[in-house]
């Protein structure tokens, strides 16, 4: 493809093809593919800057917000395949894990009514319960 294209201005494209042995549709999808982002360095040096402004915190969410809101003329793939070429990525957020037992605490200890006698002898004589976790933006 890369003689092809040193050599239209000397031979036609439809007989280098038949030579060669390639298709004149391959050799035009070849000339108008879409450049790799590496090639790119303005949409590198872009995510790379918006990147270390947000201490390596944004993914690629946010990156491909900046980079449409500075009209820069690159789609999400270009976006994935620029910050995978220059090992970009955003920090992931911890899963929440409540705090389940302060075993160290000043306040008052219940007593334990069950004794550790978890068959009792009779039904409805001892009850359990548990506590669901519903996280809020507000308190602990």
């Amino acid at each position: 493809m890369k003689f092809m294209k040193s050599n239209c201005l000397e031979h036609s494209i439809g007989s280098m093809a038949r030579v060669l042995g390639v298709s004149r549709s391959g050799y035009y999808k070849y000339l108008n593919r879409h450049k790799d982002p590496s090639v790119a360095p303005d949409l590198t040096n872009f995510l790379q800057e918006k990147w270390l402004k947000s201490r390596k915190n944004y993914g690629f969410k946010r990156l491909f917000q900046e980079v449409k809101k500075s009209n820069l003329p690159y789609g999400a793939r270009n976006v994935r395949k620029a910050m995978k070429h220059c090992k970009i990525s955003g920090k992931q957020r911890k899963q929440f894990r409540p705090l389940t037992t302060n075993s160290k605490h000043g306040g008052r200890i219940a007593p334990d009514l069950v004794q550790r006698k978890f068959h009792p002898n009779e039904q409805n004589r001892i009850w359990v319960s548990d506590v669901t976790f519903i996280r809020t933006s507000f308190g602990v």
